[in-house]
């Protein structure tokens, strides 16, 4: 019990963000640092390509036309041109990942007459926002990407945005292009605050999905993602490799592959290099390793998020709280009912289940991501489970010891674990008698490691996430939380190759055949 000294309890005149379900044991966080350097300039809430596009014509229009420096004016014509934009995909009612179509649905169903006003849902501060976020879409989602991708740039003349020299000004340009008479009235829609419902329907082609299949835009769109905008940054190289690999999987399965398909499809592949001891040094296998690597840590910090789970579950039954020696000889007791004849040793038990079949890491995954549902029971046959996974992935990651140690090392293994800190703690501890070890891991790397990261997001970040408190001896459940999938851009890639005409409903297209061929 020494360990777990932090005590929580909080006095009736404190108050506190209640923050749950954001990487409980500090693991999720080497899963986004790496996603975040394998997709660079895509984010989870960039949802369509031609939002690039039209922020690059927004800044280059509003430095022309209105040239006001004034940090409001700017926001105020964003929110404005947001607004406006999201009316034109409400009206065309078929278009998605569009920001603010909820507000533009009430605001079209309200509209009485021929024109809508949308002046006072657009003003920075409104209580009838179009957006809660102050800087709308832009701020909360497109702002940063932007400038990591090489669209924006800064300027020592003033604090706002303008396109960069080379692809900035070239997409700013193509899409007023491809906008042409529609860009006056998009102006001045923006400027007045007012538009017609007429209007809205001609404006459609400014659409996320009306980027034209032989168009200029288009082709600058591409030419950015892959690398091909002059930019010779790493960042921009590891995205065309990602996307690459989209593509090749896209050819393979001749249709497009889902989130979790990709996943594994990419995790399953360099599997089977490292059991065939293959070694390809081409560019794209080195990226699919990398991302095998990232999917190897995500199901680290799953298989150690249902370890929390079933502890928090056990918690439930003792509202008073229970001593932590007591809680430890139960969970211990409850897997040996499930397992009766479990392994002396953490050896003994990875030689058990490993070498694993095809695709067991993705069936154990699903069940432990179904049984650790909060509003579930995570029983000890899912403990069991877990462990089954831990070491399947072990010996995965010792096989692709020098890729997962490239991806992780480097990571701050005090405040981050990963499952390069993982692999190594259990070889530490690989002779060691298991029920020892298990009861180490789930006390130190699961309940004492809980508590650590939970402090640290209340003292830096000002965000109560303990879901035990230790009180008097006594280890009480606060809240429930269970093992999820971090995200790693995927689902807005796909859409991007889409909206760019690489990849459809039947596969690859003539362009993106062409891409894959010609580079």
């Amino acid at each position: 019990m020494e360990y777990l000294t932090a005590n929580v309890a909080n006095p009736e005149w404190t108050e506190y963000r209640k923050k749950n379900g954001l990487d409980p044991l500090g693991m999720q966080t080497s899963s986004v640092s790496l996603y975040q350097a394998l997709m660079p300039g895509i984010s989870n809430v960039t949802l369509r390509v031609r939002y690039y596009g039209l922020y690059a014509w927004l800044a280059d229009t509003y430095a022309k036309r209105v040239g006001d420096t004034n940090p409001l004016q700017w926001q105020r014509f964003v929110r404005r041109a947001e607004a406006l934009y999201a009316l034109i995909a409400r009206q065309s009612g078929q278009e998605g990942g569009v920001a603010g179509v909820t507000w533009a649905a009430r605001t079209l169903d309200a509209a009485s007459g021929t024109h809508i006003d949308f002046a006072s849902d657009a003003e920075p501060g409104s209580p009838t926002h179009y957006l809660k976020q102050a800087w709308g879409a832009y701020g909360a989602a497109y702002a940063t990407q932007l400038y990591a991708i090489g669209i924006f740039a800064d300027t020592t003349a003033h604090g706002l945005p303008v396109p960069s020299a080379g692809i900035g000004d070239a997409i700013a340009h193509a899409f007023g292009i491809a906008a042409g008479a529609l860009a006056e009235r998009i102006f001045d829609a923006v400027q007045t605050a007012q538009v017609s419902r007429r209007s809205l329907e001609d404006m459609a082609g400014v659409l996320p999905s009306a980027i034209a299949a032989g168009g200029t835009e288009r082709q600058l769109y591409e030419s950015l993602l892959f690398a091909k905008a002059g930019l010779e940054r790493e960042s921009d190289r590891s995205r065309d490799r990602s996307l690459r690999l989209i593509l090749n999987l896209v050819e393979h399965l001749g249709r497009i592959p889902t989130v979790q398909e990709t996943r594994w499809e990419l995790y399953t592949a360099v599997n089977a290099e490292l059991d065939s001891q293959r070694q390809d040094q081409n560019e794209l296998q080195a990226q699919r390793r990398r991302w095998w690597a990232y999917q190897a840590n995500d199901l680290t910090h799953i298989c150690y998020e249902t370890l929390l789970k079933h502890v928090l579950d056990r918690l439930e039954l003792y509202p008073d709280g229970v001593p932590l020696n007591q809680l430890l000889a139960e969970l211990l007791d409850e897997l040996r009912a499930v397992e009766p004849k479990l392994a002396s040793s953490w050896a003994e038990f990875v030689a058990a289940h490993t070498p694993a079949a095809a695709g067991v890491e993705e069936r154990f995954a699903k069940d432990l991501i179904r049984a650790g549902s909060t509003t579930g029971a995570c029983t000890a046959e899912d403990v069991l489970t877990a462990i089954k996974l831990l070491a399947v992935v072990y010996d995965r990651a010792q096989s692709g010891r020098e890729v997962v140690r490239a991806q992780f090392d480097d990571i701050d293994a005090t405040a981050f674990h990963s499952v390069w800190t993982e692999l190594r703690f259990l070889e530490t501890h690989r002779d060691s008698p298991l029920d020892g070890l298990l009861a180490n891991l789930i006390e130190q790397r699961v309940m004492r490691r809980h508590l650590w990261v939970a402090m640290r997001k209340l003292r830096y970040q000002g965000d109560y996430t303990f879901l035990i408190e230790v009180d008097n001896g006594l280890v009480r459940l606060r809240a429930k939380d269970g093992p999820v999938y971090t995200n790693p851009r995927l689902a807005p890639a796909i859409r991007f190759l889409q909206d760019i005409h690489l990849v459809d409903g039947q596969g690859l297209t003539s362009r993106g055949k062409q891409l894959m061929v010609n580079g």
